[in-house]
């Protein structure tokens, strides 16, 4: 539903999509929503800044038996309050459950008590449990300790925790040090790189994740060479590390889209290489590799059926709603790249039967998605996507000039973090367009 909000940072109101009733059993797609920490996160569009709404939740999972029921402490309802706004809930999903799936644990929703509680039974549903969170936690800990040790505190902290030291912490580490890139803090970043350097040398996941690296580097490094990653080259690095498990996972997460017949056709002739040649212990490890590739592929194509069965559902949905904007909004959540890819797909499918009336429906679709995406865009993001459009810095100049009260501190901050971003991802181009637009702004200030 939509609620009107007042962001604490500028006073400024603004409507936000907040989710209350979360039965994942019949919307999926919440539960991804939960987990990646959106739920109903609400973005001012005047001053980015952001937060989460506090309302009343209602959530369901019948896979895994849990009800439950949350009212934000800090909402202060009485008694009556909360069970009239819970129970009404609560009411729709058991009426909205049909008869012969009612189960005992629908009769008495579990009441918690903080947010806190809340997600920590929902990622244990993800098999995510108390001891998982808390070591978590404990090694978030170990990098603040680590991150500022000296030489010799630093080789005892790691020998004393080499337990904490997995790949669950390298992840975290770098995320970190992202988040340093995004703002520019490039003290952080010299300090932690060092650390992850040390640690790569220092302890056996990170000899380990080296080792991955280093191999993704190489073929990545090919594939860029010669266009684009093929079947050849995915089978040439998967046989240079035939003995490695880990290194093959890697790859093959990298090289997926490699994953056609053409591939498994290549490794089949080559394990009938390795046998006429007498090499029976290779050619059975690569048969091994292709079996378990198979399956993989398999459920790749699978997840993909998945998800374009459900990108048809809601574009259905979205077809015959009586309120296109409404139910855009409604279903945001479900508007992912794999929905925009169907979306696309379908309008070439009808432009080519020559059913233009479809064809009109179905921009319509796309057009109100990128209006609502659009609106829910900070104004100084907006600003830039304008600036980087526009072919000259006459032209860029002109659009600063038309929006002066967006010309400031904040937005040159936006635009490092915009530029840490691309640098590491590599986009050259548009790292140039970025700096120009800087140099705009700052002949303004």
């Amino acid at each position: 539903m939509q609620t009107q909000v007042t962001c604490p940072n500028c006073q400024t109101p603004y409507p936000a999509q907040v989710f209350q009733l979360l039965d994942v059993g019949q919307k999926p797609e919440l539960k991804e929503f939960i987990l990646s920490g959106q739920l109903n996160m609400a973005v001012c569009p005047n001053c980015g800044a952001a937060g989460q709404v506090s309302t009343p939740l209602v959530y369901h999972d019948p896979e895994h038996e849990l009800f439950m029921t949350f009212v934000p402490p800090e909402m202060n309802m009485d008694p009556m309050q909360r069970e009239s706004v819970i129970g009404s809930m609560v009411r729709q999903v058991v009426e909205a459950t049909p008869q012969e799936q009612r189960k005992a644990y629908m009769l008495q929703p579990q009441t918690v008590l903080t947010y806190q509680t809340f997600m920590e039974n929902v990622l244990a549903t993800e098999g995510i449990t108390k001891e998982m969170i808390e070591r978590q936690r404990q090694q978030s800990e170990l990098l603040g300790k680590l991150a500022n040790a000296d030489a010799d505190g630093l080789a005892l902290l790691i020998q004393e925790n080499e337990s904490l030291l997995d790949a669950q912490f390298f992840a975290m580490l770098q995320q970190i040090i992202d988040y340093a890139g995004q703002a520019n803090d490039d003290a952080q970043i010299v300090k932690l790189t060092n650390l992850r350097a040390k640690l790569m040398v220092d302890t056996p996941v990170g000899r380990e994740i080296e080792k991955r690296q280093v191999a993704l580097h190489g073929m990545n490094r090919e594939a860029k060479a010669q266009g684009g990653l093929s079947a050849d080259l995915l089978l040439k690095h998967i046989l240079r590390h035939l003995d490695d498990d880990a290194i093959i996972d890697a790859l093959v997460l990298t090289g997926q889209g490699a994953l056609r017949y053409e591939f498994f056709r290549q490794m089949s002739e080559e394990i009938e290489k390795m046998e006429k040649a007498g090499d029976l212990t290779q050619a059975q490890r690569l048969t091994e590799v292709r079996t378990r590739l198979v399956k993989v592929y398999d459920e790749i194509r699978e997840q993909s059926n998945r998800m374009m069965a459900a990108a048809a559902e809601t574009l259905k949905v979205l077809l015959e709603a009586p309120d296109m904007q409404t139910a855009v909004l409604e279903n945001f959540a479900r508007l992912d790249d794999a929905f925009m890819y169907f979306l696309i797909s379908r309008i070439n499918q009808a432009g080519e039967a020559g059913d233009n009336e479809l064809v009109e429906k179905l921009h319509s679709v796309q057009e109100t998605i990128a209006a609502v995406a659009e609106s829910q865009v900070p104004p100084e993001i907006r600003l830039l996507y304008q600036m980087l459009e526009a072919p000259s810095d006459g032209e860029r100049g002109q659009i600063l000039d038309e929006n002066p009260q967006l010309v400031d501190e904040r937005f040159l901050q936006v635009l490092d973090a915009v530029q840490a971003q691309v640098e590491q991802q590599g986009q050259a181009e548009v790292t140039e367009q970025v700096l120009a637009c800087k140099a705009l702004i700052r002949a303004r200030l």
